[in-house]
């Protein structure tokens, strides 16, 4: 049932499903979302009078306060009476206050690995019950933390947390629970498919760390193809078509399983692969990107050999132009642009592959104000795949260090990706990658309130900035010998009574942190 709520009467634990005017012209990303502190009600009131609350998606009995009022009721209220038409709203913050920034670490210090030497798998960590136990309810959240995480995706901030003792016993896996879809949301990702497309819904059918034991094997045969394939262009052989559509339906049924499982391996893989192996990031993130979409396995399989595929070119760019550091020059710039081409040709040599493909490997530098290349191609004039493929090889890419860039942080990209939105990147498209890698995506690394460093090892589909995460160092960043998991959803509290969140993103290796050394993928 949906409610009609004034600003002023917002509480923690109530869903915003819409607002009193379009969702483009406030600095909300993501459409519809569970408020979470008192930071975000402070946002909204700053820019709405009042918001549409869903309440079976709410948590706690905030959402029944008698200020609510149902949608089409009429008549005034005591307690909040609208402004004068014309009126500016001046929202009441006394008891809020802004969030601020979020910041970033670049890679300072290295961390060294556990004292014993041995890396630890995913799924071990559960075995061994090293989970902090959830105590409290998540309804408290918000209420009694004053930790932030930033002004970005509609200043969605604040992951509060309860820590207590460990359990005794090992952890059982359990599937995520699911969330309903609403009307809404199955609508705006079918009206993004092409017409005939029948929308798919797909739910996680094993939790990570059951999944993440098939993910590896994926990865690494993945891998191995990927690099044979790289081998036989060089010596001009004919591509093998069917040991690249093999692995990628592999790839294909472990997305469908748990996406977050494989986006984990490639996290945890992404400084092992060479210029070429970007494409595999490329093509688990789109793969991912798509089931979020709603498609159907075969075209999920084709948005996995897109993004394998689409970075082949650059086997004909000469080494040193592909290793420069610091920025190319406007001609170098000219020269690397071709391996778009360059690619094309190769697979031109190879029959069999799907048109789509080829469409989607030949698009995924344009952009929908017409500003890429090689043919500066503006709006639908993109095809889907290729407009697809652009945000996930941006992302891939930002996220990875390269020769003449450092890398960011998970969250910083995300941030770059909402502030390109409509200009670059078509609006809705982002707004669905968001949500099908999360805010803070698998694999990558956050540092929490308490100072320790974490890694994101599952998303949270009620509360999409609550996620599961693995404590892999101290608070003074020293690798503790074995790491414990942590979900925020639970609330978490440190021995001090101290609420738990996360105080900010951190880009790949921040801290001298790499995450091989610590974790088998």
């Amino acid at each position: 049932m949906e409610t009609k709520v004034y600003t002023t009467d917002l509480r923690v634990g109530m869903f915003v499903a819409d607002l009193d005017r379009p969702w483009v012209d406030t600095p909300f990303l993501l459409q519809g979302f569970l408020i979470e502190d008192d930071g975000q009600i402070h946002e909204l009131r700053s820019h709405c009078e009042y918001v549409i609350i869903d309440r079976a998606r709410s948590t706690g009995d905030q959402y029944a306060a008698p200020a609510i009022i149902n949608i089409g009721a009429t008549g005034s209220r005591a307690t909040s009476p609208p402004p004068a038409q014309g009126k500016v709203i001046t929202p009441n913050t006394s008891a809020v206050a802004p969030p601020p920034e979020v910041q970033v670490v670049k890679p300072a210090t290295a961390v060294a690995p556990p004292d014993d030497g041995k890396t630890i798998r995913l799924e071990d960590v559960f075995a061994r019950g090293g989970v902090r136990a959830p105590g409290g309810g998540a309804d408290s959240a918000g209420e009694q933390g004053e930790g932030v995480i930033g002004r970005t995706f509609g200043r969605l901030k604040g992951l509060f947390g309860r820590k207590e003792e460990r359990h005794d016993e090992p952890a059982r896996p359990a599937i995520p629970a699911v969330v309903e879809e609403t009307p809404e949301e199955f609508n705006a990702r079918a009206a993004l498919l092409p017409p005939g497309v029948a929308v798919q819904t797909y739910r996680d059918q094993v939790p990570v760390e059951v999944e993440v034991v098939k993910a590896r094997e994926v990865f690494a045969r993945t891998d191995d193809v990927l690099e044979k394939l790289v081998t036989d262009i060089r010596l001009g052989e004919m591509l093998e078509v069917e040991e690249i559509e093999e692995v990628v339906n592999d790839m294909v049924e472990s997305v469908v399983r748990n996406p977050d499982a494989l986006m984990w391996v490639a996290r945890l893989r992404e400084q092992d692969i060479t210029t070429y192996g970007h494409g595999l990031q490329v093509a688990v993130y789109l793969t991912a990107f798509g089931r979020q979409l709603g498609f159907p396995k075969p075209q999920l399989a084709l948005l996995g050999q897109i993004g394998l595929l689409l970075d082949i070119g650059k086997i004909r760019l000469p080494k040193e132009l592909l290793e420069k550091q610091g920025r190319l020059s406007p001609e170098e710039f000219e020269a690397a642009k071709t391996h778009v081409q360059h690619g094309l040709d190769i697979l031109s040599d190879t029959p069999n592959f799907h048109p789509e493909v080829i469409e989607g490997i030949a698009q995924h530098h344009e952009r929908v104000n017409g500003s890429g290349y090689p043919n500066k191609l503006q709006g639908t004039d993109i095809s889907l795949f290729g407009r697809m493929a652009g945000i996930a090889d941006c992302f891939a890419a930002i996220t990875k260090r390269r020769p003449y860039a450092e890398a960011v942080s998970s969250y910083e990209a995300m941030r770059s990706l909402s502030s390109w939105a409509g200009e670059f990147f078509q609006e809705a498209l982002v707004q669905q990658f968001i949500s099908s890698v999360g805010v803070f995506p698998v694999g990558s690394l956050i540092e929490l309130s308490t100072g320790e460093v974490a890694i994101v090892v599952a998303h949270n589909k009620v509360r999409r900035l609550k996620p599961r995460v693995l404590v892999v160092t101290g608070p003074d960043k020293t690798a503790v010998g074995f790491p414990s998991l942590v979900d925020l959803l639970y609330d978490p509290k440190t021995s001090d009574d101290q609420p738990i969140f996360i105080r900010r993103g951190l880009a790949a290796g921040a801290f001298g942190l790499d995450l091989k050394d610590f974790y088998l993928a």
